[in-house]
């Protein structure tokens, strides 16, 4: 565990809201936005280490099950930071959330809106178009966790 530091209730939210915002934007999956968590959560705020950062990706990776366990544990991490296991609960939790209840509501909304037009023209350019915004996106985190050491 590294120095504590203090979060005060505002942290919290301002945590909370920003997986919340982010959810929207995670096109390829949550490992893709990796980039912008170490921005917001390493360099601008200081509430974790390039170490502990790296750690929660190789964790989740390495375990069984979703690779949106880093979420988990990187929001764990911030709340171990900010004084022990009840704030790494409550910091798991809060991104936890923040990141699943957007998304998942817009892919269902979204999902039976693309069904029922699966035929027009721009919704197989979508589809297409896509992929090489994804792959970015992956090179973009390979960048960040291959220099985080």
């Amino acid at each position: 565990m590294t120095q504590a530091i203090v979060l005060q209730p505002l942290d919290w939210l301002h945590l909370f809201l920003y997986y919340l915002s982010i959810s929207l934007l995670a096109v390829g999956g949550a490992i893709a936005t990796a980039p912008d968590m170490h921005r917001f959560l390493v360099d601008r705020n200081a509430w974790l280490t390039d170490m502990q950062f790296s750690a929660s990706i190789a964790i989740s990776q390495a375990a069984p099950g979703p690779n949106v366990l880093f979420i988990a544990l990187l929001g764990w991490h911030v709340g171990l930071n900010a004084g022990g296991w009840g704030y790494g609960l409550l910091g798991a939790a809060l991104c936890m959330l923040g990141i699943m209840v957007p998304s998942a509501t817009l892919t269902w909304l979204a999902t039976r809106w693309a069904h029922r037009n699966r035929q027009r023209r721009a919704v197989r350019a979508f589809k297409q178009g896509m992929a090489p915004l994804v792959i970015g996106l992956l090179m973009a985190t390979t960048w960040v966790l291959a220099s985080a050491h």
